[in-house]
């Protein structure tokens, strides 16, 4: 189920080389996506665009790269530490959501989550819903202005997290932590659309920490001293299976290593697939990242099911929020997915 996205990442981690005209396209692209974002950087450092203050205490998680890195679980447990003596609000694009997020949609209040599942409101602002303190809200919009105002004048939030807000310089952060995948690092070091920085390497002196993100690094001592050469404090995150349990029933799995159909739609599937490993038999498939399931994607993971005589499917939280409502009526086959548990240490 490969798509043109897919081929892309291929290119931007050194896993496929693109040919000569491909590469030319791609390289001219690059330089004026450069220029745009080094005339933006620029202006800000110059005062002559503004970072606008909002009232309240604001983190920034984000990151360098496109998605995939690992920024939801520092994010969730960021929040849930600060919401212990503070009211804390997430604010999110709400990218790949359903619903517009031209204004701010409030995905959990301090009571309760406010839709049933990811599908209308976005995977990730879900599944960050679901995880969060009660003291916690998650309100998704394009215009993180809008979004801050909301949280502070009604539900009275004295912390603002952005997730994903490093290029975004229109609030002024009191913080900000960039979070880096040990293993796929920078890819190619280049630039959007040649490689998957979306910021050059450089900015990341705006970072006041950064957060590593162990995607399985079977060398992450490496990878820690390679991340020492920015000079930043350096947080370490570590994440491993916690359980598995089926989407229909909630109930644990009891696992006997048998075949299964692992899929995905995240930035960067190969850690999910790595831990999937170590229960099932597994044979993965990849949907674009944010990819948007609908009927005729179960059915056809139901058909390579059937011609390879397997009945078990193996997928993300992420991926949960998406399909839960698309297998209700579902019989004859198990979904499950695979929890994780998330731990944040200095190094």
């Amino acid at each position: 189920m490969g798509n043109f996205k897919t081929d892309f990442q291929l290119i931007h981690y050194n896993k496929k080389k693109p040919n000569f005209f491909l590469a030319l396209g791609l390289s001219v692209g690059e330089f004026f996506y450069k220029s745009i974002i080094k005339t933006k950087n620029f202006l800000y450092e110059k005062n002559v665009l503004k970072e606008e203050e909002i009232g309240a205490n604001v983190i920034c998680v984000g990151n360098l790269t496109t998605g995939g890195v690992g920024k939801t679980p520092t994010v969730i447990e960021l929040a849930n530490e600060l919401s212990k003596s503070k009211k804390v609000a997430i604010i999110s694009r709400g990218y790949g959501a359903k619903i517009s997020n031209k204004i701010p949609n409030v995905i959990k209040d301090y009571k309760e989550i406010k839709f049933e599942n990811g599908r209308l409101c976005g995977d990730e602002p879900y599944q960050i819903a679901k995880k969060v303190n009660k003291n916690v809200i998650v309100i998704t919009c394009s215009n993180r202005k809008l979004s801050s105002e909301l949280a502070i004048v009604k539900y009275g939030a004295e912390v603002i997290i952005m997730d994903d807000g490093f290029s975004n310089r229109k609030l002024k952060k009191d913080k900000t932590i960039v979070a880096i995948d040990s293993k796929m690092r920078f890819g190619n070091n280049h630039l959007l659309p040649y490689g998957p920085l979306r910021e050059p390497i450089s900015e990341i002196k705006r970072a006041d920490e950064i957060v590593l993100v162990n995607k399985g690094d079977e060398n992450l001592e490496d990878a820690i001293n390679w991340v020492k050469q920015f000079n930043k404090p350096i947080q370490l995150c570590q994440m491993k299976p916690k359980r598995i349990y089926n989407i229909q029933s909630g109930a644990d799995v009891k696992l006997n290593n048998i075949k299964a159909i692992a899929f995905c739609a995240i930035g960067q599937p190969e850690q999910f697939f790595d831990f999937a490993k170590e229960f099932y038999e597994i044979t993965p498939v990849v949907f674009e990242d944010h990819h948007k399931y609908a009927k005729k994607d179960i059915e056809s993971l139901i058909k390579l099911a059937k011609e390879n005589n397997i009945a078990t499917f193996i997928t993300t939280q992420k991926d949960e929020t998406k399909v839960a409502s698309l297998i209700e009526n579902v019989n004859g086959y198990s979904f499950n997915v695979l929890e994780l548990e998330t731990s944040i240490d200095e190094v």
